[in-house]
């Protein structure tokens, strides 16, 4: 309804302005009125548009903000019908907080808390369940989407992809299963290597042991030490 209004509204408004404009170019300056009615009609009408598109155009700049708030518990409204409904609840009276929280969707479609009472006293696999979890869905809360996506999968019904991006990313990550391990690769034993000594290979003479490396502190044998001393 609200939607047909603001179509109405914003036809009315093109048209009074297309009037305006093709009187002013048919008589311009000529002092009557109408100019000035079709002034006053666009500016009233142009009021009314945007009381109905402020509400859609106000969600459509805000989402992105407080969009990203979506896992924290959804507040109860304070409704009359809605402390009734708590009252038989506390005393045990599910059927009648089943039907009654239907009513109360009924009369406020745009608040979730009826929906997600009706959908924690809904009897599992029944058709009130089914139906508290499709409008539990429409909702940005994570926690309670997570819930309703796979209550909704029990019934046979494949959930549509959710409106909200963070919320559909979490949906995501859960519907994809995670990758199995690997298979363990069998590697066979390794032989020792079979490697053998080439003899032609010498690195000093038959018979000679390699010659010892003299330490940092002593001198070559074949150098002569100086009598007079190091100054």
């Amino acid at each position: 309804m609200l939607a047909l209004i603001r179509i109405v509204l914003t036809v009315g408004l093109a048209y009074g302005l297309m009037q305006a404009a093709r009187n002013a170019e048919a008589a311009p300056a000529t002092g009557d009125l109408t100019n000035a009615f079709w002034l006053a009609y666009c500016v009233v009408v142009g009021f009314l548009a945007a009381i109905a598109w402020a509400p859609w155009l106000g969600t459509k700049l805000a989402d992105p903000l407080t969009g990203v708030i979506t896992d924290t518990a959804c507040a109860e409204a304070g409704g009359r019908l809605m402390r009734v409904i708590r009252w038989f609840a506390r005393r045990g009276r599910i059927r009648w907080v089943r039907w009654l929280c239907f009513i109360e969707g009924v009369r406020h479609p745009d608040s979730p808390a009826p929906f997600i009472t009706g959908l924690d006293h809904a009897r599992p696999g029944s058709w009130l369940e089914r139906i508290y979890a499709r409008e539990v869905y429409r909702f940005s809360n994570t926690r309670q989407c997570i819930r309703a996506h796979q209550i909704l999968k029990d019934h046979g019904v494949v959930p549509p992809r959710h409106p909200n991006p963070e919320v559909q990313l979490v949906l995501m990550s859960i519907e994809k299963a995670a990758r199995p391990d690997a298979p363990t690769l069998a590697v066979p034993p390794s032989s020792p290597p079979g490697l053998q000594r080439n003899e032609r290979i010498r690195l000093f003479d038959a018979g000679e042991s390699p010659a010892k490396p003299p330490d940092r502190g002593e001198q070559p044998s074949d150098q002569k030490p100086d009598p007079g001393g190091t100054p």
